[in-house]
């Protein structure tokens, strides 16, 4: 039986048939189809079937490695190598996001579902004071000395105004 869920994403569910290839397994037809599911509704476009010696050029590692861009431990490829008959790989796709559970024939084997782990990695830890808690200290009270020159400055920029104002009435 398998059980998938309706936000099941990314994931490939690599089934094994223990019988002759259905016909019209390669064209994916619905008799076909239904023969390796049951009365299951999928979108054949996310199903590949792979047959005996259809992949004579690389091995169905690799072919699941290349084809799908999914990673494999070597655990994973061993046990797919090891297998001899019709294989059919689903993508989560193929059930339209909707939840499902399928009853196999006794002659259909779920081998794996592989599913893409996730790039992410953990956040580096910030080190800064302000993650920590400890807030910055506020400015520091400016010193005599500036205030002095703070203060100078603006009586010479008013008596510069004063002897500007009594030249132009002089004038």
């Amino acid at each position: 039986m398998i059980n998938v869920p309706a936000s099941d994403h990314g994931a490939i569910y690599v089934l094994e048939l223990n019988r002759p290839a259905p016909d019209g397994l390669d064209d994916k037809t619905d008799a076909a189809m239904m023969s390796v599911f049951g009365n299951i509704v999928l979108n054949t476009d996310y199903v590949d079937a792979i047959t005996s010696g259809m992949l004579a050029e690389m091995s169905l590692p690799d072919f699941i490695r290349n084809g799908y861009d999914m990673p494999l431990s070597s655990i994973q490829a061993e046990e797919l190598r090891g297998l001899m008959g019709t294989v059919v790989l689903v993508m989560s796709a193929a059930f339209g996001g909707q939840a499902i559970d399928i009853d196999l024939p006794s002659d259909v084997r779920l081998v794996m579902v592989l599913r893409e782990t996730p790039s992410m990695a953990a956040p580096r830890p910030i080190t800064t004071d302000s993650a920590l808690g400890t807030v910055p200290p506020k400015r520091k009270k400016p010193s005599d000395a500036a205030m002095s020159g703070r203060i100078a400055t603006y009586v010479l920029l008013v008596l510069f105004a004063l002897v500007a104002v009594m030249i132009w009435i002089a004038g």
